[in-house]
């Protein structure tokens, strides 16, 4: 056996330079963040709401520090602000979306706001965008880079019927705007994803007291190719659709019931797959709207939860089964992936941070090298069977479709916040890390690991894959034996936290 040593370990611990968890939170507002990209030179964009409603943007450094803070400016004309969306479409250019109110002669509603910023977080050119109703509320509900020069606006109304789609250049001109109505009952639509040559967009239908959803299928101007809604019992709202293998995946919140999380049909609109996931503590009101991210053609993140934590789940969407899954003491609003370097921004809930007694909402940024990083932090491992559900039934509609009020070039500066606080640690629950100093060692290890001070004390082992494989309490004098285990990264939780250890 190797020589035993103990050493110090404080979490985080054992992550490369590239890998970091920052929280960040203002000691005058509450935020509440919505989403995250980063853009070519390192820097991550954060979008968001501030409390009295105000949209933010705030920049981070390539190490998860927030720089520069800004809200969208009060005055006459936008009294009311609000980010959701945050789209990159290429590594100098984001646009943000959301909504901004407007004085409309004696009246004031909200009107859909789309800003493109550069890297830096300076605004290039703003437009706003309505619905045929002029005096009706609306939002931008997503944005979709078309291809390498132009984009897709989506605006729908706020309690209303009516949808419009626009397409616009790098420059902000709009090329063509399209409405979609119906007579009989309206509906929503709620996110796009290009596929097949087609622009599919996804939402809800209210049609005699009950929730259907919907899926449109369009072609490059925006013309209905053709039409589907689906019934069931959970009542649909499909909230986002991305393209994977030939099909489309759709994250669904049920107005009935949470069921039927996710959803797979073939570009015909014919449902091959659909699953519900067991382990959501969602709140509507704080859920991700879009809670799907594509990694490459066979696999995707999807997450769920809501104040009191989040569950993320990498998919494999052949069979819509996770293939890794862990839980996150926060509320996820978004997860990327990529080749080398995964990213995760989630929003706190209204409990303390650290020893200080802060009634406010904050945000963590994180970045790790591997999903098992985030192990090392505030999450653990999780690998419960999703169920299979009935399918929805589907019939076909067709909805009215007419020229669009073209959105209008407007000019809203940011306006310089505050500076907010840094914190390296991640979102957690009322009393967060206590600084106890946990001694444990060796790591690497070969036949054991042993802890200080810790006799006695449940634990959990499980594989990188987050499947539990050993299940007990440390001897006597607080070792654990991992001899009969293969070479590996493992995770042990104990005490309520999630270590990483290497098997040599």
């Amino acid at each position: 056996m190797k020589f035993l040593l103990i050493f110090l370990g404080i979490l985080p611990f054992a992550v490369k330079s590239q890998s970091f968890v920052n929280r960040t939170f203002s000691q005058l507002y509450d935020i509440q963040a919505k989403s995250v990209v980063q853009m070519g030179n390192g820097s991550y964009l954060v979008v968001g709401t501030q409390s009295f409603s105000n949209g933010f943007l705030s920049v981070h450094d390539e190490n998860g520090q927030c720089i520069q803070t800004a809200y969208l400016s009060l005055g006459a004309l936008s009294s009311f602000s609000e980010f959701t969306q945050l789209t990159k479409i290429n590594d100098t250019l984001a646009l943000i979306g959301g909504k901004i109110s407007i004085a409309v002669g004696p009246a004031e509603i909200w009107q859909g706001i789309t800003i493109a910023i550069n890297q830096d977080g300076q605004i290039l050119w703003s437009l706003t965008s309505s619905i045929t109703d002029p005096g009706a509320d609306a939002t931008v509900r997503d944005i979709e880079r078309l291809n390498d020069s132009t984009m897709l606006v989506l605006t729908s109304s706020i309690g209303n019927a009516s949808n419009a789609l626009s397409e616009v250049d790098l420059f902000g001109n709009v090329h063509w705007t399209k409405a979609y109505d119906l007579n009989a009952d309206g509906f929503q639509l709620n996110d796009l994803c290009i596929a097949d040559s087609s622009i599919y967009a996804c939402g809800y239908q209210f049609a005699s007291g009950t929730f259907s959803g919907i899926i449109l299928k369009l072609d490059s101007i925006g013309n209905v190719i053709e039409g589907n809604t689906y019934d069931h019992v959970s009542q649909p709202d499909f909230i986002q659709v991305i393209a994977q293998q030939q099909c489309l995946i759709l994250a669904n919140r049920g107005h009935a019931m949470n069921s039927m999380d996710l959803i797979k049909v073939d570009y015909n609109g014919n449902i091959t797959e659909q699953k519900t996931f067991q382990n959501g503590m969602g709140m509507p009101e704080e859920q991700a709207s879009k809670p799907l991210h594509v990694i490459d053609s066979v696999s995707c993140w999807y997450w769920q939860g809501g104040d009191f934590g989040s569950y993320a789940n990498k998919i494999s969407t052949p069979n819509l089964l996770a293939m890794q899954s862990l839980m996150h003491m926060g509320n996820i609003q978004r997860m990327i992936e990529q080749d080398t370097l995964v990213y995760m921004l989630s929003s706190g809930p209204l409990y303390g941070i650290k020893k200080q007694v802060i009634m406010q909402k904050h945000y963590a940024l994180s970045a790790v090298d591997s999903i098992d990083q985030f192990f090392t932090y505030c999450t653990y491992p999780t690998n419960e069977n999703p169920l299979n559900e009935l399918s929805p039934s589907r019939t076909s509609f067709t909805p009215l479709v007419s020229a669009g009020a073209t959105p209008s070039p407007w000019y809203y500066p940011f306006v310089s916040n505050q500076a907010w606080t840094n914190e390296p640690f991640c979102v957690e629950m009322l009393g967060e890390l206590d600084e106890e100093n946990l001694k444990f060692g060796p790591n690497p290890c070969d036949e054991l690991i042993q802890f200080s001070n810790f006799p006695n004390t449940a634990f959990t082992l499980f594989n990188s894959l987050g499947q539990v494989i050993k299940v007990g309490n440390t001897s006597n004098q607080g070792e654990i034996w991992v001899k009969e285990l293969p070479v590996g990264v493992y995770l042990i939780r104990i005490l309520d936290r999630s270590l990483k250890i290497i098997k040599e």
